[in-house]
């Protein structure tokens, strides 16, 4: 008879610098380390079957308690996600020895992504909530779920300490401008401005601006900001930095249209009673997120918003060879090349 003792884990979410420390930690505590590499099995999700884990997780652990089997991102495959439809009847033929953890990463949406990226992604993300309920459900499964955090600038903190650094509230609030959503990039960078300050001082915003590029992400956040207060030279010098690291023009365009979707749902959140605070579940942010684009969204009426949203899509019509009469500024709509249409666009709206 088996032991209610939890046999098969999931360990998912965004923030996985923390997710990978509480997996190394779970591991030294399943199995000694001094024979960990006997006793651990690793397989790609994206290729393994329901039989590579049920051998593994039944083979007997050697000079040890428990046999560990990690298995990276399941939901990558549809043979994965044949492993998730006999979850249910896979858990209970589990022995007490065998620890089988699931590790699902990677599924943030982010502004370079593309449709098929996204459809992917989307995907993956229902097969956990499929993998997540089938776990939770049983006796002998446990699932750890690591958010975006709500306030970045105190993940921040907490991560710059594990580092053996400080670092100030402005500067948090620079690394989390410049790094955005990408938790992995926030720490990798922290890393390196730990080592540059050497615990002499805590980290500055002169450190970071020094040390940390700006992601596209965050170029794109920091030229609708400018495009807002009418700094068209700013917006333009945004827009040049992007296009000299290689950005192809279109991808850039694709992340200016959902920068002002959201603006547009903001504006719409906000105009109807709603926070910034609220509107971060309603709209799928983090609070920090949230109450930039809330920010931004005020610079703009609704009614601006949707003209400015309506001129995107004639752009793209027009970068894709379509043609169409005149668009919202009287300007007949002609085939264009996508980096002057940028270009044109960021000088027409700085201005407007």
């Amino acid at each position: 008879m088996s032991s209610p003792i939890p046999v098969v884990y999931v360990f998912y979410g965004a923030d996985e610098p923390t997710l990978k420390e509480k997996l190394t930690e779970f591991c030294k505590k399943a199995i000694d380390p001094a024979m960990a590499d006997l006793n651990t099995t690793k397989l790609e999700g994206a290729t393994a079957e329901l039989g590579d884990i049920q051998s593994a997780a039944r083979t007997l652990p050697f000079l040890a308690e428990t046999r560990l089997i990690l298995v990276d991102n399941i939901t990558e495959s549809n043979g994965g996600r044949g492993v998730i439809d006999e979850m249910a009847k896979f858990i209970p033929t589990l022995p007490d020895w065998a620890r089988v953890v699931f590790i699902e990463t990677g599924m943030q949406d982010s502004n370079q992504d593309s449709d098929s990226v996204r459809k992917r992604k989307a995907s993956r993300r229902t097969a956990l909530k499929r993998l997540i309920g089938l776990v939770e459900k049983d006796p002998r499964g446990k699932v750890y779920g690591f958010a975006l955090p709500n306030d970045p600038r105190k993940w921040l903190a907490q991560r710059a300490a594990l580092h053996g650094a400080e670092i100030d509230g402005y500067a948090a609030n620079v690394l989390a401008e410049r790094v955005g959503e990408d938790l992995v990039l926030a720490d990798t960078e922290l890393t390196k401005l730990a080592a540059y300050t050497n615990g002499e001082r805590p980290i500055s915003a002169a450190d970071v601006e020094l040390l940390t590029p700006f992601t596209p992400e965050a170029n794109i956040f920091h030229m609708v900001d400018a495009i807002g207060k009418r700094e068209g030279r700013e917006a333009i010098t945004l827009l040049e930095q992007l296009l000299d690291a290689g950005d192809e023009p279109l991808r850039l365009f694709s992340m200016i249209v959902r920068q002002f979707r959201l603006l547009l749902m903001m504006r719409e959140h906000l105009d109807n009673g709603g926070t910034p605070n609220n509107a971060a579940q309603a709209l799928g942010l983090n609070d920090f997120v949230a109450k930039k684009i809330a920010e931004q969204a005020r610079r703009y009426s609704i009614e601006q918003l949707e003209r400015i949203y309506h001129f995107l899509l004639e752009t793209d019509v027009a970068m894709k060879g379509g043609v169409g009469d005149e668009d919202l500024f009287g300007k007949t709509i002609d085939r264009l090349d996508p980096a002057l249409a940028l270009e044109e666009f960021i000088v027409r709206l700085a201005a407007r």
